[in-house]
This record gives structure tokens, C-alpha cells and sequence, in this order.
């Protein structure tokens, strides 16, 4: 909570400097683990650093640490996204950035300030198979979820080891996650609207050797948020604040530039997927998100989601373990079609988009069962 208010705080304008109160209880540690979970430290290390916020001596020593990691993990994962952009540029294979890569660079303070444990890149379906064989050339080892076929994962042959669950580690690990798609799909039946960018919702990036593509407006704002909600029990503070640094960038004293928004949500019958996410971000800012917007978003949405959200607060968005798997995928909901699409999808699980074998329906549903009994039971057998 203290994170979100100071967070608040700076984004709207508050005078500096802003106090962050220390914690009761655990204290420092505490609070560097919030900061961590929320992918926040590196960003609070910042407002130290320039004088916008002030804490205790301990706390600001962390949140240096946050910081320096932050900034040279930034280098890092740059140096490795230069490494895949030419090869793919070799290949002449056009490639999009994606997300926190991009964001970073161009709305928050600095890169080190947004953290990021993945490189999020698009490619055209057509390359899938050549952008592939790039990453497969470079010696990384694809790791891919038969739910998701239109993405894959793609890591160091190394084992890369946590070295701390208090801050994001320069050397913790990284991937290479590739894209061919910005739609996403909680259940097969189900998939959201925002396809591939087009010339107009595209923009050339000259921050690395190779030029890259980046998604232009109101692309950018729409998958940003659709991003952030799809992870509706995990919407952590950091994505929330990147919604608010592009919306007050990008759309403050536009009006045209939101009915552009509106006019793309609608087209792509988005609205209720990236309505909580954006409706966060204005309670973290009030007013960053136009109001007319947010209204036709919210009269997009079915009214149980829109009681779940407005439940819900910035600071308290995401939860820690257990996931409530199966009802973060089910929340978007809207029809009964797309119900008993959802029970389908239960019943009988598909890989790459084809049903499995009875056999395999089976085994896959006793997994999802003893995956279920392990959050109940950790949930709620207490720890040492």
C-alpha cells in the first residue's frame, strides 16, 4: 500500500519531496520484497536518487541496490536483443519490440528504471518458422506451452539460477519471448481482437543497430492493457504505472487521440479486456484515463467484471500464490456461447490447437487436479 501512495504521489505531480513511511513489523526487508514483487524497486531507486522521494537510510540503501541491479541488467538484456535483432536483420525478417523493451527506453525515467525478465518480440505468422530458426542458430532452446501456440520461450542452453527473490538480479534469468500474434486466448474460444499492427499503428525504432519496429498509438496504449489484464490476479504496480507514463505522454490534452483509442477498442471488441487494467491506472492517477473512454470501456464490460475490478485496488491487484488459475481465465466471460465454449475447453484439452487423445484428456485433466490440491493445500497449511 505505502508503495502505491508513493507512487501516486510522484506520478501526479505531488512537490518533492514525497516521504516514504516505513513499514511496521519486517520492516526494510519487507518492503524491498513489495517492491520486487510489484517491479517497482529499480523506479523507487530513482525517486531516491533525484531527491523525489525521501526514506530512511536503510531503505534508500536498498532501493539503490534495486537500482544498480535494474540499470545493469538493462545493459544486459540490451546487449542480448542486440544479438537477436541482427541476426533476424541477416535474415532480413521484420521484427516488432514489444512491451517493457520498448517502454523503458521511451517513457520511464531510464531503461534500468523497468525492470524486465523477458525480450518480447512479434514476428509476421509468414516468419514464424525462419525467426525460429534465427533464435535456434543463436543457441537458445525453445520452451514451449502446447496452450499457447502462438508463442514460445526461448532460453540460454545454461542453467541460469535465482540468485534472490529480494530484487530483480542483474544476472537473474532471461528469455526470449516470440510472438507471431498481440491477440491473446484464455481458452480456445475465446481471443482477443487487437491482431497485427498495420502501417498505422506502427512506428520505426532507431534505438539499436538493426532499425525495429515499435507499436504506434492507440495500438501501443490497447496492448499495453490488454497485456496487463490478462493477468487479471497479477497486475503488478509497475504495469499499472507504464499505463499512466504513456497515457500522460501520449493522450494528456488530446482528445482526438483517445477517440482514435475508442474507435480501435471498439473495432476490435476489446473493451472488456483491457478495461481493468486501464481502470487501475486511473485510480492509481485519477484522471489520467479520459473519462468518456473509460465509460464506454466500462459499458463494454460484463457487470461481474466490473464488480471484481472495481473490487480490487491498485496497491492490492496482485496476489501472491495461489493463483486462482481457472477463474483468471474464466473472469472475461460475456455470453453463453462463450461459456460453454470455456467447458469445452476444460473437458477436452487441445495442443497446438487440435484436440488430444482421450488418453492424453485424461492426463492432462488429473495434472490439472493435483495442480488445484497443491494451491489448496499450501494455502492453507501453515508455514514453519
Amino acid at each position: 500500500m505505502e508503495l502505491g501512495r508513493v507512487a501516486a504521489a510522484a506520478l501526479s505531480g505531488a512537490p518533492s519531496p514525497i516521504v516514504l513511511r516505513s513499514p511496521s513489523g519486517p520492516g526494510t526487508l519487507a518492503l524491498g520484497v513489495a517492491a520486487f514483487v510489484g517491479g517497482v524497486g529499480a523506479l523507487m531507486g530513482y525517486w531516491c536518487e533525484r531527491g523525489r522521494v525521501t526514506a530512511d537510510p536503510a531503505i534508500t540503501a536498498l532501493f539503490a541496490t534495486h537500482l544498480d541491479h535494474g540499470r545493469r541488467r538493462a545493459v544486459r538484456l540490451h546487449h542480448e536483443l542486440e544479438r537477436v535483432i541482427a541476426a533476424l536483420a541477416d535474415r532480413r525478417l521484420d521484427v516488432w519490440v514489444l512491451k517493457g523493451m520498448h517502454t523503458g527506453y521511451q517513457y520511464f525515467p531510464e531503461p534500468g528504471t523497468r525492470t524486465s525478465s523477458d525480450i518480447d518480440l512479434l514476428v509476421r505468422p509468414a516468419d514464424w518458422t525462419a525467426a525460429c530458426d534465427v533464435l535456434r542458430g543463436l543457441g537458445l532452446i525453445e520452451r514451449k506451452h502446447p496452450s499457447q501456440p502462438r508463442d514460445s520461450s526461448w532460453v540460454p542452453p545454461a542453467i541460469q539460477p535465482v540468485r534472490t527473490l529480494e530484487y530483480v538480479h542483474a544476472d537473474a534469468p532471461w528469455a526470449v519471448d516470440l510472438h507471431w500474434s498481440l491477440n491473446r486466448m484464455p481458452f480456445e474460444g475465446l481471443e482477443t481482437g487487437l491482431g497485427f499492427p498495420g502501417e498505422s499503428t506502427e512506428a520505426v525504432w532507431g534505438e539499436f543497430r538493426s532499425p525495429v519496429r515499435v507499436l504506434a498509438q492507440p495500438l501501443l496504449l490497447a496492448y499495453l492493457a490488454l497485456h496487463a489484464s490478462s493477468h487479471f490476479y497479477g497486475m503488478t504496480l509497475v504495469r499499472l504505472i507504464e499505463l499512466v507514463l504513456v497515457a500522460q505522454r501520449d493522450y494528456a490534452g488530446h482528445t482526438e487521440r483517445w477517440e482514435a483509442f475508442g474507435d480501435l477498442v471498439a473495432r476490435t471488441d476489446s473493451g472488456r479486456f483491457v478495461f481493468p487494467a486501464l481502470d487501475l491506472a486511473d485510480r492509481l492517477v485519477p484522471g489520467v484515463i479520459d473519462r468518456g473512454a473509460l465509460r464506454r470501456l466500462a459499458g463494454a464490460t460484463p457487470r461481474r467484471l466490473r464488480r471484481l475490478v472495481r473490487g480490487m485496488t491498485p496497491a492490492t491487484a496482485p496476489q501472491l500464490h495461489p493463483y486462482p488459475a481457472l477463474r483468471e481465465r474464466f473472469v472475461w466471460l460475456a455470453s453463453p456461447r462463450e461459456a460453454l465454449a470455456a467447458l469445452v475447453w476444460l473437458v477436452w484439452p487441445r495442443e497446438d490447437e487440435k484436440l488430444v487423445t482421450p488418453g492424453r484428456a485424461v492426463a492432462a485433466q488429473w495434472r490439472r487436479v493435483r495442480r488445484a490440491l497443491r494451491r489448496i493445500v499450501e494455502a492453507r497449511v501453515p508455514k514453519a
